[in-house]
This record gives C-alpha cells, sequence and structure tokens, in this order.
C-alpha cells in the first residue's frame, strides 16, 4: 500500500442517549483524522480506499446562555459530565453564565461561549508530521464560530502542585505548552491557555497550519 495524500476529518458530537432528552448537556466533540491509500479492486470500500486514524482530538462547547434558557446551571451541565469539565467552567465563567473578568479581558469581543481544546492524541508511529496541529486547527475553526472564547490546558487538571511531580508528567506538560503557543495560544490563569481568533492573525495562523501538513 503506497500513501496517496488523501486526509479526512470526521466531527462526532457525543450525547448520552439514556439522559434526559428535555435537559442540555455539554456538547463534546470527537474529532478524527485519519489519511487514506487507494486499493486495486476494493469491492467492499465505497470509496476505494482504505482509511488509517492517525490523531484524534476531544473538544468540549460550553453555551452557558443556551443552558440558562432550558432553566438550568451552566455548571451543573459541566459538573455532570466530569471533573475535568467543572474545573475550566469555574476557571473561565461566574456562576451566571458570564466570563470571568480576568477571562473576559482575554479577548477583543465580548463573547457568550466557550470551546476547550481538551486533549489531542497522535499514534506514536505518526508523531513529528504536524498531524496534531492540522486536526486541531481544523477543530477549532470549524467549532469556534465568532462569539467563541477558546482555551485549553496542558496538562492533568487535578495535578497537586505542591506533590513532587513525575518527571514524565512534567515532560509532557512541557511539550503540551510549546504545542499550544505553536497554535497561538498564550498564558492565562489556574493553567489555562487562552486564544482569540478575532486578535491579530490567530485565525489565518491557524489556517495557515490546517493546509500545509500533508501525509
Amino acid at each position: 500500500m503506497v500513501g496517496d495524500g488523501l486526509l479526512r476529518i470526521e466531527y462526532g458530537l457525543a450525547r448520552q442517549l439514556w439522559a434526559n432528552p428535555d435537559e442540555d448537556q455539554l456538547d463534546v466533540w470527537d474529532v478524527r483524522l485519519e489519511t487514506g491509500s487507494f486499493i486495486a479492486d476494493l469491492d467492499d470500500d465505497e470509496d476505494g480506499a482504505v482509511w488509517t486514524a492517525v490523531a484524534r482530538a476531544t473538544l468540549f462547547g460550553m453555551d452557558p446562555e443556551r443552558q440558562a434558557l432550558l432553566g438550568q446551571l451552566p455548571f451543573d451541565v459541566a459538573d455532570a459530565h466530569s471533573a475535568d469539565a467543572a474545573y475550566y467552567y469555574e476557571h473561565v465563567f461566574d456562576a451566571g453564565g458570564q466570563l470571568l473578568p480576568d477571562a473576559a479581558e482575554q479577548f477583543e469581543w465580548q463573547q457568550g461561549r466557550a470551546l476547550i481544546l481538551h486533549d489531542v492524541r497522535v499514534a506514536e508511529e505518526h508523531r513529528r508530521q504536524g498531524f496534531a496541529s492540522l486536526l486541531a486547527a481544523d477543530a477549532i475553526l470549524t467549532l469556534a464560530p465568532h462569539g467563541t472564547a477558546v482555551f485549553a490546558h496542558p496538562g492533568p487538571t487535578d495535578r497537586n502542585p505542591d506533590e513532587d511531580d513525575d518527571i514524565w508528567q512534567l515532560r509532557h506538560q512541557a511539550r503540551n505548552t510549546r504545542f499550544l503557543a505553536h497554535l497561538g495560544f498564550v498564558p492565562f490563569q489556574h493553567q489555562l491557555w487562552t486564544l482569540d481568533l478575532s486578535a491579530g492573525d490567530a485565525a489565518q495562523t491557524l489556517a495557515y497550519l490546517r493546509r500545509t501538513v500533508r501525509p
């Protein structure tokens, strides 16, 4: 099989089917990047190609205004999902669903929603080829329309800074911070990073990363 330069990105919005359909849920996006190669006489694949997953990203979408309209407490929506989502919410929004003053100051325009780049994973054999940057850039540009504040966190949200850190964890977090800086994120507080797509050439940087990576 020879690589044919094919790429595709698939977006999946996770919903818990057992949950009350009248209640809002956190938007949990599962985004996958795959490379493809053509194979002759392949009858069981509709596009004539075999696809291999190389990277995967998880992003959380938070829309407090939408949740409030449904009579829900936005923090409860985040907390019901996971401790990580609750951590992001409490350091970004107040109880009423407004961006905290320190967070709001990071953005040129008023933001009503938030997109959290929670995790990006690349298969070991496909690392150092720009796939993580391509996937993250496409996901942010696709899922963060105007009025969306973008945040990220480089490491575990439950890490205790008072405890001795594992050297692997420190190296992992250092790699993640370099990755976030490469995407255009800037340090904020509580180990969160922010990305203002309306400021400077932030969106252009992501667009450049998205179109320059090829398998």
